[in-house]
């Protein structure tokens, strides 16, 4: 369903889409009027923005360039493999699954390298390395980090940057550590991830995800939701997002509610491109805020989206500031 008239402005996209490709972590520092330039946004509403954009963006009703990657990309040496990989040590399959292995490799235009093995199941049909894993119609398509190729055992992904810092996207903790130890259900594998399933029609009708993203002493977030999609079966080129999503802002250890106020995605950005998602921000059941997390309690912050990775911020205490997004899982 994504027409794109370039293969690489193709693979560069996919590089937020799955991976967290660009994920300067570090507290935004910016300053409190909408006049500043940009900073790194690393708010609970981004983590939020970050998860729907990576379940969306690794799907597509049409399957035509899924997860935005191309195959003459995959032969290059030194990047890691995608799903137009050809099978072999990091592409293999069984049945409706295929794993992808990345040994320390990066993608096109990024430095970081990549550790883990990232499996895409299908609810129906048989999967083959080199085609995306489409399962067609009134299906479901699964995508899970595990701990080895043939394995449905759910793990985590490593990303290491250029300065040497380590994140995590967890899909197997208990209840992805959250701070206040609630349940959140588990999607595949007794674990979590991502499930996209497609209507009778073809089209995306629902996203189930759930991750924790952590780089330590520095960013910690666990996300989950199920929400309802809103496209024309294959052929279209944006859609509509809605429904309820809770962060555990792990840091902080305070819990965000989030509404998704019009949030719109299309075939050419990973994150949203328009709308605003507000998070409410209350304490845990089990477990007291941090002193600062406790300033945000009873309060809110709403992201709104100006273009594709570009937004403003107005956080709890009111100040606003204009950030980048680049995170997307």
């Amino acid at each position: 369903m994504i027409f794109a008239k370039s293969q690489r402005f193709i693979s560069t996209l996919f590089l937020c889409a799955a991976l967290l490709l660009q994920a300067a972590c570090a507290p935004s520092n910016g300053g409190t009027t909408t006049g500043n330039p940009l900073v790194e946004d690393n708010s609970a509403s981004g983590a939020i923005a970050g998860a729907v954009g990576g379940a969306l963006s690794g799907s597509a009703s049409g399957g035509a360039s899924s997860m935005k990657v191309m195959a003459d990309f995959s032969a290059m040496a030194g990047l890691c493999p995608t799903f137009a990989t050809a099978a072999g040590s990091t592409c293999s399959v069984s049945g409706g699954t295929m794993w992808l292995t990345y040994s320390a490799c990066s993608f096109l235009g990024s430095a970081a390298k990549f550790t883990g093995v990232q499996a895409l199941s299908m609810s129906t049909g048989t999967a083959t390395c080199g085609s995306f894993p489409h399962p067609g119609a009134s299906s479901t398509l699964t995508r899970q980090y595990v701990n080895s190729s043939g394995s449905t055992t759910p793990s985590s992904l490593l990303r290491q940057s250029a300065a040497g810092t380590y994140l995590t996207i967890d899909n197997h903790t208990a209840n992805l550590s959250n701070f206040d130890s609630a349940v959140i259900p588990t999607i595949v594998n007794s674990g979590y991830g991502v499930s996209v399933h497609f209507n009778s029609s073809g089209a995306r009708d629902q996203i189930t995800f759930a991750h924790r993203v952590n780089v330590a002493g520095d960013f910690d977030q666990t996300v989950h939701a199920t929400l309802t999609i809103s496209e024309s079966s294959n052929g279209a080129s944006s859609r509509t997002v809605s429904g309820p999503v809770t962060v555990y802002h792990n840091g902080l250890q305070v819990i965000g509610t989030s509404t998704l106020s019009a949030l719109v995605h299309n075939n050419t950005c990973c994150l949203p491109v328009s709308g605003s998602i507000t998070t409410s921000f209350t304490a845990g059941s089990n477990v007291s805020p941090t002193a600062l997390g406790s300033l945000y309690v009873g309060k809110s912050e709403t992201l709104t989206f100006t273009g594709c990775g570009t937004g403003t911020l107005t956080k709890y205490d009111g100040s606003v500031v204009n950030v980048s997004l680049n995170r997307c899982f």
